[in-house]
């Protein structure tokens, strides 16, 4: 039984600013970067860039599983195209354009053809992508619906498709997990960092943001003041950084018992006072 609050690590190599990055193949659909020299023939849709992302999130989630590792060992996943369909609900073509983003930008690579099989790139700490170590994905959380029957979508597949806004919420998940406290849910970044990292305008930034809240994948709490800071065992700085961060709790990813009923800052403020910093997040096993 997949518990709710179950994490998968998630390679850090393909979080990272430089190079293809998932936030960066968001610019090249929104033509906010020239591609060179070229990775795509064209630039790609939107709605191809969100499918490439949702797949990215399964294939992970996948292959952290006893049986994937049983079938094509560590690091991997096996798979089809009509079962990425029925996790994602996502076109046949839609898969298609998906992974073949996803190979194009070095986030996975097929070593399988009939049925797929995938590696996915900076799982092995062993390599120099993996050596960038890994952050939490909240696989019970995006899975859900599966916890009552294998034969429905994951949770996930609830999360639009089509649409900028779609696939520039779904760049900023990746982008908030890759920054998440390692001692809670939370991510603190503010709108100014955003906007280095992903190119986004504050429109277009908030309307993402909204995206995720609605779709039951974050929650926005705002950083206001010295007692918060504190809260979350951060070092009250002396400017602030350029305007008031906001902080992004991470839905599904209770790394610690104390977080599970955490909804609200008060909450978090009140029950820091008991936290004790957990170890560090070793390799999968």
């Amino acid at each position: 039984m997949l518990t709710k609050d179950r994490f998968s690590p998630l390679p850090r190599h393909w979080l990272s600013m430089d190079g293809p990055s998932p936030w960066w193949l968001a610019k090249t659909a929104r033509r906010t970067i020239l591609v060179y020299p070229p990775i795509f023939p064209d630039p790609p849709t939107a709605g191809a860039v969100t499918a490439a992302l949702k797949i990215y999130i399964a294939l992970v989630a996948m292959a952290d599983d006893d049986n994937q590792r049983k079938r094509v060992g560590r690091y991997a996943v096996k798979t089809t195209y009509e079962e990425i369909q029925q996790y994602l609900k996502l076109s046949r073509a839609m898969v298609r354009e998906g992974l073949k983003l996803l190979e194009q930008c070095h986030a996975i690579e097929r070593t399988g053809h009939k049925p797929l099989v995938y590696k996915i790139t900076g799982l092995d700490r062993n390599t120099e992508e993996g050596a960038k170590g890994f952050v939490k994905l909240p696989k019970g959380h995006l899975y859900g619906n599966r916890r009552q029957s294998s034969t429905l979508p994951i949770t996930l597949a609830n999360y639009p498709t089509r649409g900028v806004d779609a696939m520039n919420g779904l760049a900023l998940y990746l982008l908030l997990l890759s920054v998440v406290q390692r001692d809670n849910n939370v991510a603190m970044i503010s709108y100014e960092r955003i906007k280095e990292r992903t190119d986004m305008s504050s429109k277009q930034i908030r309307q993402g943001l909204d995206l995720l809240v609605n779709h039951n994948l974050i929650s926005v709490l705002r950083l206001n003041n010295e007692e918060t800071f504190e809260a979350f065992g951060m070092p009250v700085p002396e400017t602030v950084l350029r305007g008031t961060p906001n902080a992004y709790l991470i839905k599904g990813l209770k790394g610690r018992e104390y977080n599970q009923r955490v909804n609200t800052l008060g909450e978090m403020i009140k029950q820091r006072k008991d936290m004790v910093v957990p170890a560090d997040f070793d390799e999968p096993a």
